[in-house]
């Protein structure tokens, strides 16, 4: 296996490698950076004139980026870099990640974001659409501590079975890593309180009982986790609640080396992630690096939780 990390000419990377070296350290998985050149693609010979001078350009400034990312992994981490020849960027990394059995893909955000908010390019959105498995995040601001570890894995629990799924899967990885999990609901303020002109005490109520459910559904949660093999080096719930997405992110302390966990496997048949839904809202204002992870991932996330639980019993 293998942590995947795409870099592009044009595109800062350095957000995007720190955080593949954080997750490849923390995993103790060597590192594939990848420039994709859809300028070779669909391989043609021979090639010479105007075409030949454009797609020598193009393949000269890929491994310039990779050499850009060299210069961003330290020495302990075990890294190979590649430039492949595909017809997209998305596709391209896809390719290379069932090439080389990747682990995660890593990917940055885009570098004219809003302040506090994360923006999705092109590239990432088809990513979040098509990919198989979980896609990491960087927002273009992120670096990571020199020689980090994870310090924590926090994974958004949304109430449903496939989100209790994912947290347990997360909580089992967590554990093969010595890392800690913490199982995070965030809400925002609904818009009908406001239409209705609920009172300030009865939407307090309203919310206490949602942090109460939400709190009561994860105690389950808990108890499996307690039941693997290996244990995570703690565990904990929490609840951010805010006025709007970015302060119900904030609403909970965050460490400097984490990721947040978000699955997208409620989403439906269609969209592995759906651009409107709560996920995404989420990852577009989460103040960490966000591992998105589509159904197919989650389900794998089950299967070594069952088999963590299994050998303890």
């Amino acid at each position: 296996m293998s942590v995947v990390v795409g870099v592009a000419p044009g595109h800062c990377s350095h957000a995007a490698v720190d955080l593949a070296v954080l997750l490849a350290r923390s995993s103790d998985l060597p590192l594939v950076v990848a420039a994709v050149n859809s300028a070779a693609w669909p391989p043609r010979r021979p090639i010479s004139g105007v075409d030949g001078e454009y797609q020598r350009f193009v393949a000269a400034q890929a491994e310039a980026v990779l050499d850009e990312a060299r210069a961003l992994v330290p020495d302990d981490i075990e890294a190979s870099y590649r430039v492949h020849g595909s017809s997209s960027a998305r596709r391209g990394l896809l390719e290379v990640c069932e090439e080389s059995g990747a682990h995660r893909l890593v990917v940055g955000a885009k570098q004219n974001e809003a302040e506090g908010e994360v923006a999705l390019g092109s590239v990432v959105t088809g990513l979040l659409q098509s990919a198989h498995l979980p896609v990491a995040i960087a927002p273009h601001d992120f670096r990571a501590p020199a020689g980090a570890r994870l310090e924590r894995v926090t994974a958004a629990y949304s109430g449903s079975e496939t989100s209790a799924e994912l947290v347990l899967g997360a909580a089992a990885i967590a554990a093969e890593a010595g890392e800690r999990i913490r199982i995070a609901s965030f809400h925002t303020r609904p818009r009908a309180f406001v239409t209705a002109r609920v009172g300030q005490e009865v939407e307090d109520q309203i919310i206490a009982d949602w942090e109460a459910q939400i709190r009561e559904d994860t105690a389950a949660i808990l108890d499996d986790i307690e039941r693997l093999e290996q244990q995570p080096a703690s565990v904990e719930v929490v609840v951010g609640a805010g006025a709007d997405w970015r302060s119900a992110l904030r609403a909970v302390d965050w460490k400097d080396a984490e990721v947040l966990v978000v699955g997208s496997s409620s989403l439906g048949p269609l969209a592995r992630i759906s651009l409107g839904s709560h996920a995404v809202k989420i990852l577009r204002h989460s103040p960490v690096p966000v591992v998105m992870v589509p159904r197919r991932a989650t389900e794998a996330y089950a299967a070594q939780a069952r088999a963590n639980a299994s050998h303890a019993g």
